[in-house]
């Protein structure tokens, strides 16, 4: 049996954007502009409520299309003078770009909103987000996605969380309740937690909220701030709120902090404003030796991982303490100044130049001259 029904007057925006759209995508369910829609089923039954209302149970093999959307189930109903609709067990829906799975779907006109509940998959090309939940709402251009959430995609990489919610006008996908973002490019690894993580697609950057942290296993290298924003087009970090960079062998700390990364992975400088304070060791010699440095701004150059150059601003602080066979004497130099800039070469301080108001001391074992 066949059923022509007359299309409400809904609107549906052609066009899916990788990311974003997979939530409001979900719209074009049943808004799928002017016109006609058909729907099939193997039975149809049709029944009055008493006030007017013509409600229509579908039951087995339910087809419902448009010839641009198809959502397909083992059962439906549909309320003829309302506009609403369900879908239940086996709910599929397909679009040009886009497939949908649930157990149940339904939709609400006057409230413009669709749900669909249980072991829900979208699938936008080689992105796809699964979750428990997922409801649109139409009138305000928001969705959210809640119950183990899961999205992978090439850009994004691996985005888990328990609860997620895309704005249209502000053009975000926001994870928050444990998330976590893990990206993996050949050996290289990324992985970021916060309490809140919210991406910006249009922009490819990404915002971290609160207890964030950053780490790349495969380039020893560890972040921890209070806010962190990431700007993917440029492969930049900035970290606000006590911001800490650590690695295996140093340990940077500031008010703020820019990180720019080459396209390998590996730090090609280092920005510090307020409060700038950290260490590097020397891990050549045994016992390695520390340089130890504070100064109001900082800023640090790297070459294949390793530092190239550190320049110093604003009460500058140098200490050094020798390793090797000279650790056993204690050897201490300290050096202060307005400016201070260090080389290095393959990691080991090679040079020192201090400049404005210079003071230093020497000391060692036994003496201190």
């Amino acid at each position: 049996m066949v059923w022509i029904l007359k299309r409400t007057s809904l609107r549906y925006t052609k066009g899916i954007w990788n990311l974003s759209n997979l939530l409001p995508v979900i719209c074009s369910v049943l808004i799928a502009g002017a016109g006609v829609f058909t729907t099939t089923a193997d039975r149809a039954v049709s029944r009055d409520t008493g006030s007017g209302e013509l409600v229509i149970d579908l039951i087995g093999n339910v087809v419902v299309t448009d010839g641009e959307v198809t959502v397909t189930s083992d059962s439906g109903t549909v309320w003829q003078e309302s506009g609403n609709a369900v879908f239940y067990s086996n709910v599929t829906v397909e679009t040009d770009s886009l497939a949908g799975t649930s157990h149940y779907l339904e939709y609400l006109k006057e409230a413009g909103m669709i749900t669909m509940t249980g072991n829900v998959v979208l699938t936008d090309g080689e992105t796809v987000l699964e979750a428990g939940e997922v409801v649109y709402f139409r009138e305000s251009g928001k969705a959210t996605a809640k119950e183990d959430v899961l999205m992978t995609g090439p850009r994004i990489g691996r985005v888990e969380g328990q609860y997620a919610l895309y704005d249209r006008s502000r053009g975000s996908l926001f994870i928050t309740v444990d998330p976590i973002l893990r990206r993996v490019e050949g050996d290289d690894s990324l992985i970021v937690t916060a309490d809140r993580l919210e991406f910006f697609p249009d922009d490819n950057s990404a915002e971290a909220q609160g207890n964030a942290s950053v780490s790349m296993p495969g380039m020893d290298f560890y972040s921890t701030s209070e806010y962190l924003r990431y700007f993917g087009d440029e492969d930049r970090f900035e970290l606000f709120g006590s911001p800490v960079l650590k690695s295996e062998d140093s340990e940077i700390s500031g008010d703020w902090m820019e990180i720019l990364l080459e396209s390998s992975g590996d730090p090609r400088s280092i920005r510090v404003e307020g409060g700038a304070s950290g260490y590097f060791l020397d891990t050549g010699v045994d016992p390695p030796a520390e340089t130890w440095f504070s100064s109001e701004r900082a800023y640090f150059e790297f070459q294949n991982g390793e530092p190239d150059s550190v320049m110093l601003a604003g009460s500058a602080t140098l200490r050094m303490k020798s390793g090797g066979s000279a650790a056993s004497r204690n050897e201490m130099n300290t050096v202060r100044g307005n400016t201070l800039s260090i080389s290095f070469e393959n990691g080991e301080v090679m040079e020192v130049i201090v400049s404005g108001n210079v003071t230093g001391t020497y000391s060692y074992l036994g003496g201190n001259p």
